[in-house]
């Protein structure tokens, strides 16, 4: 029932469009020859990407219940420098004396449509 509704779903928001452009997994799914198969792989594709991450709070409004307690260290947070080595734009930094001569030959890849 709730892959159905999925369907129907896209097709409501997704009107003209193909469905297996539109909706990629879903058309995989309705190639399956069972539907044991099709609600074990759900299952298992809802337990993997809602039951088993970790929860991220952003934007949580503390107060009487969860109150803030902590202090700000009030040192500077700096990245790493060898993690800019040779990036345009940004200061170059010299190499440390770990690094091999290979890893100081390397240049940053360019994507095929960049200039």
């Amino acid at each position: 029932m709730l892959y159905f509704q999925c369907i129907g779903y896209i097709k409501s928001l997704k009107k003209g469009a193909p469905f297996f452009e539109s909706s990629p997994m879903l058309d995989d799914i309705s190639n399956l020859k069972s539907w044991a198969k099709v609600s074990g792989g759900l299952i298992r594709l809802f337990d993997g990407e809602v039951l088993n991450k970790k929860p991220v709070v952003q934007h949580f409004v503390f107060g009487e219940i969860f109150k803030a307690t902590w202090e700000s260290s009030g040192s500077e947070k700096v990245a790493p420098s060898s993690v800019f080595h040779g990036v345009h734009g940004v200061d170059a930094v010299a190499p440390s004396s770990h690094e091999t001569q290979d890893q100081q030959a390397m240049s940053p890849t360019k994507a095929p449509w960049a200039k």
